[in-house]
């Protein structure tokens, strides 16, 4: 019985987590985003539980997760596992929903699927060095600190 309800929360947090992710393959192949989507990497280390599904359950869960994440008007532009660390990697475009993006989140915590997990917000290199530049900027400006 608890197998099934495992199998239940993972499949619901597998399908979450691919809708969320689905939208960072709207991607140009230039590495610049849509604008009216923003790029997120999803950190999360699998409990044992999970970890015991996934064993007994061997596939790639790519296309479930980027079933879900098409769903919520995402798109998953990558699904990874990092070699000798337990945690997977998930990066996705989601609508520039504040509220979507904390939901998606959110629904991840209770589900005793995942040890840790967070989100993060990615900036394309060329939007990076735009904010270097205003850095200096502002470092030159700020008399608040002797330079």
């Amino acid at each position: 019985m608890q197998m099934k309800i495992l199998n239940g929360l993972l499949g619901v947090f597998l399908v979450s987590l691919i809708s969320t992710m689905s939208m960072a393959q709207n991607t140009p192949a230039d590495g610049t985003k849509n604008q009216d989507t923003r790029t997120f990497m999803f950190v999360g280390e699998p409990s044992p539980e999970a970890w015991q599904f996934l064993i007994d359950n061997p596939e790639d869960r790519k296309k479930e997760v980027a079933s879900g994440m098409a769903a919520l008007g995402g798109e998953v532009v990558g699904y990874y596992f990092g070699l000798g660390d337990g945690k997977n990697y998930i990066i996705a475009q989601l609508p520039d929903d504040n509220e979507l993006i904390q939901a998606v989140y959110l629904m991840r915590l209770p589900s005793g699927l995942l040890n840790s997990y967070q989100i993060i917000e990615l900036m394309p290199s060329d939007e990076m060095s735009k904010a270097l530049k205003k850095a200096k900027q502002l470092i030159e400006q700020d008399t608040s600190v002797g330079n």
